[in-house]
C-alpha cells in the first residue's frame, strides 16, 4: 500500500514539470511569430453628415443627406438636423422665406454663401431662403458654428457660415426628373441633364429647370416659384485642379401673408368675443375661442378674395374701388441672378 503511494506521489511530481514545459514551449512559439494587424479608416459620416476633424466646431451634410428631404423645399430646412441650428419658414414647402439661427444668432448675423459667393442682403445682411439653389443640384453644405474662417471675410459672419457648393457634372450622360404633388395644391416638378464627357480634356455641363406652386395655407393667394441652373466644368490634371462658369436665375411671386393683431379681432367680432382687457399679460393672457366661421374671418382679414365693383351706369365709367384690401395687390416679387467662376491651381504637390 505504501508503494503505491510513493508511486503515485513520484508519477505527479513528473507531470508537474512536464505540464510547465508545455506551456512555456507554447509561449516561445507564439512569440516568434510575427503578428500583422491590418485596418482601414472608417469614414465619420453617418447617412450622409459628418464631422471634419477640424480645431471649429463644424458639421458638412453631403448629397446623401440632401436627396432624403422633401423636393422642392429650401436647401436651408436640412439645417434642422445639426445641433445649434434652428431654421423657420412661413409655409411647408419653403417658397414663402424664413429665418435661420445658429447658436442663437439671426440670418443677419450668420454668413450664407453660395459657392464661396455671400448671399445675404448688402443692406441688412438678411438670408432670403426661399430663392436658394434647388437642393437636388447641391453636392455638399459645410456649416460653421462659430466664428468665420479666414476666408470667409464677410461682415455678416459673427454667428457662424453656411457655405453650399454646386454639383459637379457627371462623366457619363445621364437625366433626372422629379416630380411632387402634396397638400394645399402643391405642385413641382424639376428636370436635370447632365452632358457627361463632351472632349477628351474631361469638359461636362448640365442644365436644369424647376418650376413649383402651391396654396397659401392661411387665406386665399399662391406661392409660385421657378428657377434655372446651368453650369460647365473644365478638370485640369488630375490633382483636383478645376474650372468651373456656372449661372443661376430664380423667380418667386408670392401673396402676402397677413399678421392679424388682437385689436384687429376685437374690431372684427367686438368686445363681446375679445375682451378689451388692457391689463392683458403673460400671466394674465387674453384667452380666445374662435369656432370655424370666425377663424376663417380671421384667415381673410385685409385678404379679400374679391374686390368689389360699383355697380354699372350706362354712359358712366365706374372705376373699382374698396380693392386695397384685394389679395391680388399684396404680392412679394422677386428676380434674382447670378454668374459664377470658380477654379483652383495648385503650385506644387502639396499645395
Amino acid at each position: 500500500m505504501n508503494t503505491k503511494l510513493y508511486a503515485g506521489v513520484a508519477f505527479a511530481a513528473l507531470l508537474l514539470p512536464a505540464s510547465a514545459f508545455a506551456q512555456s514551449t507554447g509561449s516561445t512559439d507564439f512569440e516568434s511569430e510575427e503578428i500583422v494587424v491590418t485596418g482601414s479608416r472608417a469614414d465619420n459620416g453617418v447617412d450622409g453628415i459628418k464631422i471634419p476633424d477640424s480645431p471649429k466646431a463644424r458639421v458638412v451634410l453631403d448629397q446623401e443627406f440632401i436627396a432624403k428631404q422633401a423636393p422642392g423645399n429650401t436647401v436651408l430646412d436640412a439645417l434642422n438636423i445639426v445641433p445649434g441650428v434652428n431654421f423657420t419658414q412661413s409655409d411647408p414647402f419653403g417658397s414663402s422665406g424664413g429665418n435661420i439661427r445658429i447658436r442663437g444668432f439671426d440670418s443677419n448675423r450668420v454668413s450664407l454663401t453660395f459657392d464661396g459667393f455671400p448671399l445675404n442682403d448688402s443692406g441688412n445682411y438678411a438670408i432670403y431662403s426661399n430663392q436658394q439653389l434647388d437642393p437636388e443640384l447641391v453636392s455638399e453644405i459645410n456649416v460653421n458654428l462659430g466664428a468665420t474662417d479666414v476666408d470667409s471675410p464677410t461682415a455678416s459672419a459673427a454667428g457662424g457660415t453656411v457655405n453650399y457648393r454646386t454639383l459637379i457634372p457627371s462623366e457619363t450622360l445621364s437625366a433626372t426628373l422629379v416630380a411632387s404633388y402634396g397638400d394645399f395644391d402643391f405642385h413641382r416638378v424639376f428636370g436635370l441633364i447632365e452632358t457627361g464627357n463632351l472632349t477628351s480634356f474631361g469638359t461636362r455641363a448640365f442644365l436644369s429647370a424647376s418650376k413649383a406652386s402651391n396654396d397659401k395655407f392661411r387665406g386665399p393667394g399662391e406661392i409660385r416659384k421657378q428657377q434655372f441652373n446651368a453650369g460647365i466644368y473644365q478638370p485640369l490634371g488630375d490633382n483636383g485642379d478645376f474650372i468651373r462658369v456656372s449661372g443661376h436665375y430664380n423667380e418667386n411671386r408670392n401673396n402676402f401673408y397677413r399678421s392679424v393683431s388682437v385689436g384687429d379681432m376685437r374690431t372684427l367680432f367686438g368686445t363681446g368675443v375679445i375682451p378689451a382687457n388692457a391689463n392683458a399679460s403673460p400671466a394674465n393672457p387674453i384667452r380666445i375661442d374662435l369656432n370655424e366661421q370666425q377663424f376663417e374671418t380671421v384667415n381673410n382679414f385685409e385678404n379679400d378674395e374679391f374686390c368689389s365693383t360699383p355697380t354699372p351706369v350706362n354712359g358712366t365709367a365706374q372705376a373699382a374701388n374698396n380693392c386695397s384690401n384685394y389679395y391680388g395687390v399684396r404680392v412679394n416679387p422677386s428676380n434674382t441672378g447670378n454668374v459664377r467662376a470658380n477654379s483652383r491651381f495648385s503650385l506644387t504637390d502639396q499645395y
